[in-house]
């Protein structure tokens, strides 16, 4: 936004309310398993979330499936990420909340139930640890040659402050680590295109079903020759309960580029178009679609679904080299199968695919932001290029590297760089990670 004429508030005095070993910021797929494994690790934590629940863009911009579990090997979907993730899948299966993978073009997602997801997620954050905080956001840090001391959070009522340890920033925006000092990566005109995501009511779901994604797809550009804007012409379509189907199909843009997230003006008019091209595809859906002449939405998102804004720069930056070589490192903490999935411009979505059960590595010093001693992020914001992000930000990786997280800044978090990565993959396979055999390939640091 353009800055305007400067205002000095007067300084404040804060009250510590809490002290514990392991602040985790952010409760999104990253955040809970970050918070969930400090705890199981034996660190008294903090889960600080903006919303009211957990879950993050999985359940406040809602994504309909988790992205990231399976590799398609010979047309079958194959698990291929493990830990805290198969936890959730678990969970999500017993309590009714999927109907299994689904498989489409050369991958398969898992489709979820949005208020069972919710209450997996709060479930699993029941540890003897941990204490969860919900509806609060992180205003400040405290940081003084490069260790943070304190973040200091605000409700509804007065900010206090957390005194921890170490820290784990989940944000997403790397709002803790940019905050502290730590250096990120950020170019609001290369971003990807952010997507408001709706759920349909009143659906033929079994006539829904036949329609194929090539079908659809030229039903939509129909649409388009008739005279629909229509942003995309293909994307997501998920159900897990008959009659509802969840839709990942819009394309956000702002004078035809990607909306700034940071520019409050910019945010709330891509909110607003969020909405009305889902009242576009709406329409469009019933005059093109078999199964949906009778179709209404049930709801959208809380917010809009950002795929990216700030990235960390860590101690190694991820690269597309390393994604699509299949790289293996020696101090991995996460193995991620997803392709390089790249919301551009145009009314198409650019799939760089992996080779069938193919993946590569995330290190550990990844989630290590250059400059911080006693600071990891992980989830969307980790240490990656645009191009490597758009492969290793999905929802199974978040939880991956959420939970190599929680249990490095449980145990080694004083000091991330002292981390013992031997250990700490042994502790990710006990509790349940693959991450495939070191070295497949040669092993590599650097």
């Amino acid at each position: 936004m353009r800055q305007g004429p400067i205002v000095t508030l007067p300084e404040r005095r804060i009250a510590v309310r809490r002290e514990v070993d392991v602040v985790v910021a952010g409760g999104g797929a990253a955040g809970v398993a970050a918070a969930v494994a400090a705890a199981r690790a034996g660190a008294r934590t903090i889960l600080v979330e903006r919303q009211g629940f957990l879950g993050g863009t999985m359940t406040a911009a809602t994504l309909g499936g988790i992205c990231g579990l399976y590799s398609l090997v010979g047309g079958e979907p194959v698990q291929m990420v493990f830990g805290l993730a198969e936890e959730v899948r678990a969970r999500l299966e017993a309590a009714g909340g999927s109907r299994g993978p689904l498989p489409w073009l050369e991958t398969a997602s898992l489709p979820y139930d949005l208020f069972i997801l919710k209450s997996v997620l709060e479930d699993l954050a029941c540890e003897e640890r941990l204490e969860v905080l919900l509806q609060l956001r992180l205003t400040d840090v405290v940081a003084e040659g490069g260790r943070v001391g304190h973040v200091v959070v605000q409700g509804r009522g007065e900010p206090f402050a957390i005194r921890a340890a170490s820290f784990v920033d989940c944000t997403g925006d790397a709002e803790l680590a940019v905050r502290a000092g730590g250096a990120a990566d950020y170019d609001p005109r290369g971003l990807q295109y952010p997507s408001a995501m709706f759920r349909m009511g009143g659906v033929d779901t079994a006539q829904a079903s036949g329609v194929t994604r090539p079908a659809l797809h030229a039903l939509l550009e129909q649409a388009v020759r008739d005279g629909y804007p229509l942003p995309r012409t293909a994307g997501g379509i998920y159900s897990v309960r008959d009659g509802i189907v969840h839709l990942n199909i819009t394309r956000v843009q702002i004078d035809g580029r990607p909306p700034d997230p940071f520019d409050a003006a910019e945010l709330s008019e891509a909110e607003r178009e969020g909405r009305r091209q889902v009242r576009m595809y709406l329409e469009v859906f019933r005059r093109y679609v078999p199964g949906y002449a009778r179709a209404f939405v049930l709801d959208s998102g809380a917010e809009l679904g950002l795929r990216e804004t700030r990235r960390i720069i860590g101690d190694h930056v991820m690269g597309l080299e390393d994604v699509l070589g299949e790289r293996r490192f020696a101090d991995a903490i996460a193995l991620s199968c997803w392709p390089v999935e790249s919301h551009g411009e145009g009314r198409g979505t650019r799939w760089v695919w992996l080779s069938p059960g193919g993946y590569c590595h995330i290190p550990y010093r990844a989630l290590v932001p250059r400059g911080l001693a006693n600071v990891l992020v992980a989830g969307r914001c980790a240490s990656a290029s645009h191009e490597a992000q758009a492969a290793i930000r999905v929802t199974a990786n978040c939880l991956s590297m959420g939970q190599a997280a929680g249990i490095a800044a449980a145990l080694w978090g004083a000091d991330t760089r002292a981390a013992d990565t031997g250990a700490l993959q042994a502790r990710l396979r006990t509790a349940g990670a693959a991450l495939g055999e070191i070295p497949v390939r040669e092993a590599v640091h650097g």
